[in-house]
């Protein structure tokens, strides 16, 4: 679903590398990184069901949680990562009732539906109306 050039846009390649170090090898262990992407996407999946082709917004979700998942393995969690997570919890409950879509449309020849819950107005029916005489 993502790559660590996805996540190389959020951070550094020695952030990288120092959150997926655990075992002080020098070297980016792709395990751990995996290991944190399956923790997000499970994560992300207790609101929604991911799509096969998500929107740049839930794949960037996608990504921050994923960077969350890696500081929380190194203890390194802070204030802002919290409120991130708040937020990003937030958008994700926005997806699961609708209001946000998740999955990029890639066919534009059928008519997008509004699903606003406005007024339809509709032509007034004459009414026959019986006067006094």
């Amino acid at each position: 679903m993502i790559t660590n050039v996805d996540l190389l846009k959020d951070i550094s390649q020695q952030q990288l590398l120092e959150l997926s170090d655990l075992n002080a090898t020098g070297e980016i262990d792709q395990d751990v990184i995996d290991d944190s992407i399956n923790d997000a996407i499970s994560f992300i999946e207790s609101y929604i069901i991911l799509p096969l082709n998500p929107t740049k917004l839930l794949k960037k979700i996608i990504v921050q949680e994923t960077i969350y998942e890696l500081r929380a393995k190194n203890r390194l969690l802070s204030d802002e990562d919290k409120e991130l997570r708040k937020e990003n919890e937030s958008k994700l409950y926005k997806m699961s009732v609708g209001k946000l879509i998740t999955e990029e449309r890639t066919d534009t020849s059928t008519p997008v539906v509004s699903s606003n819950y406005a007024f339809r107005h509709r032509p007034r029916k004459k009414v026959r109306t019986r006067g006094f005489r």
